[in-house]
């Protein structure tokens, strides 16, 4: 309850609350208000943000409470469910074990520096950026929202700079036509030995670069003859109930053109899903018309693809890699045929031509090689 007084010229106002760790009776005051009308209005504001956020006063909240108040409040209402996950993942997993136990005033620039150093052993120095981002972000919140410390002591703060080269995994030509052969043989253990979805699935990442969750968010109606609309991603978090989101980022909105084969494929595909369908009286359609399903028509888990993944590259004896690589081994493949980087680039929807030239341009011997050759061929 906020009480309002008159000194001299000016008016102050007085609130007295209760500390939600403490328990303490505490009081904030503040004067200098020109009327008494402009005192309420400011006390107004400031009771809503104890009654809302209850932070200790000068810092001395301790960081896991506050960030505990800050993604519940500030975040989860404000980006989407996936943005979330990824931040409350980084803060339970790497802010809170090194400084939950700290008080907001207690953090100083020097030991963070330190401490965002040591991360370059363990991170990538994306990873330490989206570290260090979250981090900065409540901070500045604390300063400029809640007002409970004066100034963000990991404003500046030195990213360092990751000098390892960074190993995409692939498959050359000849492993990926072994990997794709192995998985049109029946498995004599397979509880539906007709269905060829996960053949059909991985042929179709690896000729288009789809992303896994843009594939297995794919519906019949997003295939228009020989072109995909990719308009959004399956998002599976673990322990919770899967959803459909938008794209990756902008750029990943796109149609994408398929050749003559991978559209036989699929013809192949929907004609395999119906047989399975009438073979297998516990196999249903999916009501959705999603276009590639669980035997109940439910979406396929993520987690189950890249563990199928997994077990046909031991099958096929070639590398093991995860799903992911198919997107990588379509990029490499198509830029070791001489095809444009833009077009590379926009075809994966990759953020920028930036991104595709610093993670494929330099990873195979026959792109330098050409390259060079069209060089030696010039001079």
């Amino acid at each position: 309850m906020a009480t309002f007084r008159k000194r001299g010229t000016k008016w102050e106002y007085r609130i007295r609350y209760t500390d939600r760790q403490s328990g303490k009776r505490k009081e904030k005051a503040k004067g200098g208000f020109t009327t008494k009308k402009e005192a309420q209005v400011s006390a107004i504001e400031e009771e809503s943000k104890i009654n809302q956020f209850g932070f200790a006063e000068n810092g001395d909240e301790f960081v896991e409470k506050y960030f505990e108040e800050w993604l519940e409040v500030f975040k989860r209402p404000n980006v989407k469910p996936i943005t979330y996950s990824v931040q409350e993942r980084n803060v339970r997993l790497n802010i809170l074990p090194r400084w939950g136990n700290y008080r907001l005033k207690d953090i100083t620039r020097v030991e963070y520096q330190k401490w965002i150093n040591s991360l370059i052993e363990k991170y990538s120095e994306g990873t330490i950026r989206r570290i260090q981002s979250i981090f900065s972000s409540a901070m500045h919140d604390a300063v400029h929202e809640f007002r409970i410390i004066r100034d963000n002591p990991i404003q500046r703060i030195s990213i360092p700079r990751d000098v390892k080269t960074k190993e995409i995994s692939f498959f050359n030509k000849d492993e990926l036509v072994v990997f794709l052969e192995s998985l049109t043989i029946t498995q004599k253990n397979a509880k539906y030995q007709l269905s060829k979805q996960y053949f059909y699935l991985f042929t179709l990442m690896a000729r288009t670069g789809l992303r896994i969750g843009e594939a297995l968010a794919l519906n019949w109606s997003d295939l228009h003859e020989d072109k995909l609309i990719v308009n959004k991603t399956l998002v599976y978090p673990t322990n919770t109930t899967a959803y459909i989101s938008t794209p990756k980022t902008k750029k990943s909105k796109r149609e994408i053109k398929l050749d003559e084969y991978t559209v036989k494929i699929l013809k192949q595909h929907s004609l395999n899903q119906k047989q399975v369908i009438l073979r297998y009286a516990n196999y249903q359609s999916s009501k959705n018309g999603y276009m590639f399903h669980q035997h109940d028509g439910r979406w396929l888990r993520t987690n189950v693809v890249r563990d199928y993944f997994k077990v046909a590259c031991e099958r096929a004896s070639v590398p093991i890699l995860s799903p992911h690589a198919l997107r990588h081994t379509h990029a490499v493949h198509l830029l070791e045929a001489g095809a444009n980087i833009k077009y590379v680039s926009e075809r994966l929807g990759h953020a920028s031509i930036v991104v595709t030239a610093d993670t494929y341009l330099h990873i195979t011997d026959k792109i330098e090689d050409d390259n060079l050759s069209l060089y030696s061929a010039y001079i």
